[in-house]
């Protein structure tokens, strides 16, 4: 079970018995009132007082009509059971700061939408089995199903919640925690954290983005932080205006790509996993066809060199397969991770002034250098994927650290053979050429 998870060891430390004030309710979020049953509906009704809603499918590659289901018809529903709650006090629907990506400058404010619920399903509807090949044309600006669908989420509550104590979060690109409740703790590949996981593990040797565009990563536990503040600021002002809070760093607290990438695999070269298949290093470009060109030699050649091996020794290839999913990976991701945005957060800033200095102290979510140091975080970020992500037991450190010193040195080898079969063709081809304007 979820609650399991070594993430809640520290609350077990304190509260032992959390799981005992824990009901849990089954439901699917693409489904009609939930897929929650009548009893636990009724339940609900009479007992919620807060609701936070962050259910979603958040995979790029998500077919249409899933993503239509569970991120707009779920938010859907969320509403209709809102409106049920006797002593309903706050909701909070987390979106994404990417919902409106097909702009530069994103406020902390409402969009047009690229169609409303209504039309969404229609078009579902009409095009039904030839959905798929009509995808392109129905998202238009929108770079994946997810922001599309979300997109239209936020219009939806923006015309059918005016009359509940709702506000919407947008988190940027949600990364491991900082501090809480364990340092560096990560449960997925989503996002920027698979490009540096599998940089810091040898698979990636190349990728596709701008080194110097600004990664607008968040903190999980800063954002769970600011959405509880945001609940606290719904019930404290609940006959203002709906409230957008845009939860970025870059505004404040700028980091590029490269330091993303860079100073994560360098403090990792100290914390590194077993399961590294090559030396960490990995060259990150904008250049889409620059890009390519190391994609066959960096991570095609070694596939097909690597399956050959394994089926010649009897066992099932699997490097191509591998490299294909993290090609697709990087062209889903690329367009974020070449693109600059300027987010407001004023709204955002004036929720964490409006704390307490001892709320502040403990539902922290401020991205400002004197809060969020990204040097302290990128030193233990790999450590964490290490023992959260790979599984690796500390035991395994000294045994890691040799396995890192011996793909040191095959890289270097390699990498040096090539160097010279490059200086010696450049040689070559400088002597013909000269060779062969002297004779004329």
């Amino acid at each position: 079970m979820l609650i399991d998870d070594v993430v809640f060891s520290e609350l077990c430390k304190v509260q032992p018995n959390f799981r005992d004030k824990i009901v849990t309710v089954v439901g699917d979020a693409g489904l009609q009132n939930l897929g929650i049953s009548k009893k636990d509906l009724e339940i609900l009704e009479n007992e919620v007082d807060i609701i936070f809603h962050a259910a979603a499918t958040v995979n790029f590659l998500e077919k249409l009509d899933v993503s239509a289901r569970i991120n707009v018809g779920g938010t859907l529903e969320i509403l209709k059971l809102a409106k049920r709650c006797k002593h309903l006090s706050s909701i909070v629907y987390v979106s994404t700061a990417y919902s409106n990506c097909h702009l530069t400058e994103v406020e902390e404010k409402f969009y047009d939408p690229p169609l409303t619920a209504e039309e969404l399903f229609d078009l579902i509807d009409k095009y039904g089995e030839k959905l798929d090949e009509n995808e392109k044309l129905i998202i238009g600006k929108w770079p994946n199903n997810y922001c599309f669908t979300k997109a239209i989420a936020e219009h939806s509550i923006q015309i059918g919640a005016k009359e509940l104590p709702i506000c919407i979060v947008r988190p940027a690109i949600i990364t491991a925690t900082y501090k809480e409740p364990l340092k560096s703790w990560i449960d997925n590949y989503y996002g920027a954290i698979g490009a540096v996981a599998n940089i810091y593990n040898g698979l990636i040797k190349t990728f596709h983005c701008n080194p110097e565009v600004l990664g607008d990563v968040v903190p999980a536990d800063l954002v769970v932080n600011g959405i509880i503040a945001a609940a606290y600021g719904n019930y404290s002002k609940r006959n203002e205006n709906l409230n957008i809070y845009n939860f970025t760093s870059s505004h404040e607290n700028p980091l590029t790509f490269r330091d993303w990438c860079e100073l994560s695999i360098f403090y990792g070269y100290n914390f590194p996993t077993i399961h590294s298949v090559w030396f960490p290093n990995s060259i990150l470009t904008n250049n889409a066809y620059v890009h390519l060109f190391y994609t066959f030699f960096l991570h095609i050649i070694p596939a097909f060199i690597t399956d050959l091996y394994l089926v010649v020794t009897g066992r099932s290839p699997r490097a191509i397969s591998i490299y294909k999913k993290i090609y697709k990976f990087n062209e889903n991701v690329s367009f974020f991770a070449t693109r600059d945005w300027i987010f407001s957060n004023s709204k955002a800033r004036k929720l964490w002034r409006d704390l307490s200095p001892i709320d502040q102290k403990i539902f922290n979510f401020n991205f400002a250098p004197k809060y969020l140091n990204w040097n302290e975080y990128l030193s233990t970020l790999c450590a964490g994927l290490r023992v959260y992500l790979f599984k690796d037991n500390w035991e395994s450190i000294e045994e890691s650290r040799k396995k890192l010193k011996r793909l040191y040195y095959c890289h270097v080898c390699i990498k040096s053979i090539f160097d010279l079969i490059l200086i010696l063709t450049g040689y070559g081809t400088l002597r013909f050429i000269f060779e062969f304007c002297s004779k004329k």
